[in-house]
């Protein structure tokens, strides 16, 4: 029996993965500079204290999604906490608040509540409930019901609360919640985002009676998709029609329509391999108007060049692929299906705002998590995080445990 090895197994290990937190730490941090940087262009507009301004409104919304991460990381329990009554009220909740957004607008969206000051983004909590909501309805209720209704003559039963809770519930959440994104807020980008990870966490279910169903609703949705093209964007609101027409012809209108897509690829253009360095970008200075919000990786890459942003992305990169790693390896399904939800967030956050920044996609809105100005998404993301490391803490005890018993 090493004696040593299990005092250090037992006493240096809380479980939690400190890598992610020091990814979270470099990238919130350097979203901060990035704030206030990109925030000087627009100091002859908003007055010379807008960078300042910027900067701390982001540090107040860090500061409190610190203290909601850390709190969420100790005392976050899926199996007690993701109930039926819990997750109504967070869906509809949720859902409520963002139906009344309509009562604001801004730049033709309403996905806003304005509380003074402060704005507050609805569907960016919504993508978390629905992930806990995925892993309840997809994860923890099937084994519910397999071990309860397991007998022959419940067979049938089953099959129908299957059908109700872990088919046609789920459907529905996810189905209202990116109608109501869509078409209720005009906030395309959350609503294919919640789209892509519901599919995402839809796909990584593993008991076989789903198998059929997936190919089923891959299958509707590849139909759907290509419906909405074919009758020429059925269903879609004009400025979200604008937006692809614009992403297909960047050039066609470039002082009213592309003008921030086009001085984005400038930005790119400015920026080449290494950049032109720390505070020497030309672009914020009106050229692209609020570049501290979806357009803040444009300067990022005037100032800091393609390698520069490079560098950037491998925090985020490991805190996308080590959440995924501990969800695949790990044997409890709902904590499965919630890391890897987490994961997707970030995924496709990540790649649908380079991606329309760049133009290799249509431009929709949405943020860079913890780099874009954004009390909403900061908060989300850092609650995200603290679900992740909540599961990845019980996972990491319980493998240590395993290590203790061995050693003993």
């Amino acid at each position: 029996m090493n004696i040593k090895k299990v005092v250090k197994l037992m006493f240096t290990n809380n479980g939690v993965d400190k890598g992610i937190y020091i990814c979270t730490f470099i990238l919130c941090i350097f979203g901060v500079v990035m704030i206030g940087d990109a925030s000087v262009g627009m100091v002859v507009k908003y007055g010379k204290n807008y960078p300042i301004m910027n900067m701390l409104k982001q540090c107040l919304f860090l500061a409190v999604g610190a203290f909601l991460m850390a709190t969420i990381a100790h005392k976050f329990n899926s199996k007690k906490m993701l109930t039926k009554n819990s997750l109504k009220v967070l869906y509809f909740g949720t859902l409520l608040a963002m139906i009344a957004c309509r009562m604001w607008s801004i730049n033709g969206a309403h996905g806003w509540i304005k509380l003074g000051p402060i704005t507050i983004q609805p569907a960016e909590f919504m993508k978390i409930v629905i992930i806990l909501l995925l892993a309840y309805f997809l994860g923890e209720l099937p084994e519910h019901f397999a071990s309860k209704y397991s007998s022959p003559e419940n067979k049938k039963y089953m099959n129908n609360l299957f059908l109700k809770y872990c088919v046609l519930i789920p459907l529905c959440a996810v189905a209202g919640a990116f109608l109501v994104c869509a078409f209720v807020q005009n906030d395309l980008g959350s609503a294919l985002i919640l789209l892509a990870i519901s599919v995402i966490v839809f796909v990584c279910v593993p008991y076989k009676k789903y198998s059929r169903l997936k190919r089923i609703v891959l299958t509707l949705m590849v139909l759907g998709v290509l419906v909405i093209i074919l009758v020429g964007g059925a269903g879609l609101m004009a400025h979200q029609l604008q937006r692809f027409f614009s992403w297909m012809d960047p050039l066609s209108n470039i002082y009213t329509d592309t003008w921030q897509i086009v001085n984005g690829f400038v930005a790119y253009s400015n920026g080449g391999l290494f950049g032109l360095g720390f505070g020497n970008s030309i672009m914020k200075y009106g050229y692209i108007p609020e570049s501290q919000n979806d357009f803040i990786s444009a300067i990022i890459v005037e100032e800091f060049g393609l390698f520069g942003f490079a560098i950037l992305m491998i925090p985020y990169l490991y805190i996308i692929f080590k959440i995924f790693k501990y969800g695949m390896e790990n044997e409890n399904t709902a904590d499965r299906l919630i890391l890897i939800g987490i994961s997707s967030y970030f995924f496709f956050h990540l790649v649908v705002n380079v991606g329309g920044v760049s133009g290799l996609i249509p431009m929709t809105g949405v943020p860079l998590i913890f780099i874009s100005a954004g009390g909403s998404s900061t908060l989300a993301g850092l609650m995200s995080l603290g679900i992740a490391q909540s599961i990845i803490k019980k996972y990491n005890r319980n493998h240590l445990k395993k290590k203790v018993e061995d050693e003993l």
